[in-house]
């Protein structure tokens, strides 16, 4: 039971902006995302199928309508663009993505979870095209090296601060392509605190990015409660800021 795991106590705990202060948003980043994969909070703390579940959620499940559809679009992206270099943060189990483990890609995949990269690490070790490395986005600022770099369902999770900042370093860095998920109906960004959860629209206040130059739609699964929601878009954008 969730109620019996000190994991969901620490993550009710420290998902407040108060300890941003006290513990700065780099500590409070590692224990927060720790906590959320300790207790399986993406799955509401159910019993984990490690054939079927993802640790980051309904909506990375393998061989789902939804991440079946964004291999296709993305595999179709990186041969009209020329793809050599992937770097996929934050990465998770990497449960649905492997399908993209292919020869002629370089993937890199990095994530706060220090478990996670570990267990990718030794699943994954076969592949010499594939590479995994504990790192924290916020202090992350080696982009240069990849032709695209994709950042799923992490945004909704981060203070507005925080996005900006990794915003930044992206349109600073020399990685010609990068991608997020957007909400094009929200009208106004509200803030959380590192590790809640609400939709973003990019496209306005406080970032004000333009248009996307290609944008791929996620495709809901029908056991989603939100199913008939199509308002929900990866964004790529070639970088030329």
């Amino acid at each position: 039971m969730k109620y019996f795991n000190r994991h969901y106590w620490m993550r009710k705990l420290f998902v407040n902006s108060f300890f941003s202060k006290i513990l700065g948003q780099n500590l409070l980043n590692k224990i927060v995302f720790n906590a959320i994969y300790k207790s399986n909070h993406w799955n509401k703390s159910k019993k984990f199928d490690h054939k079927e579940d993802s640790f980051s959620g309904p909506g990375s499940v393998p061989n789902s309508k939804q991440t079946n559809n964004l291999i296709i679009e993305l595999t179709n992206f990186f041969k009209e663009n020329d793809i050599k270099t992937f770097l996929d943060a934050p990465c998770g189990d990497c449960a649905w993505i492997s399908k993209l483990f292919l020869s002629d890609i370089q993937y890199t995949g990095i994530d706060i979870v220090e478990d996670l990269i570990t267990i990718n690490k030794e699943k994954y070790s076969n592949y010499k095209n594939i590479n995994f490395y504990n790192k924290d986005l916020l202090n992350f600022n080696n982009y240069d090296s990849y032709d695209f770099v994709l950042l799923r369902d992490f945004f909704i999770h981060l203070p507005l601060k925080s996005i900006l900042k990794i915003l930044e370093n992206l349109k600073n860095s020399k990685c010609k392509y990068f991608a997020f998920n957007n909400y094009s109906n929200i009208v106004s960004n509200k803030e959380i605190s590192t590790g809640q959860h609400r939709k973003l629209n990019l496209t306005i206040e406080p970032f004000n990015l333009k248009k996307p130059d290609f944008k791929i739609q996620e495709i809901k699964n029908d056991n989603f409660p939100d199913a008939k929601n199509i308002d929900n878009y990866i964004y790529i954008y070639k970088n030329r800021f």
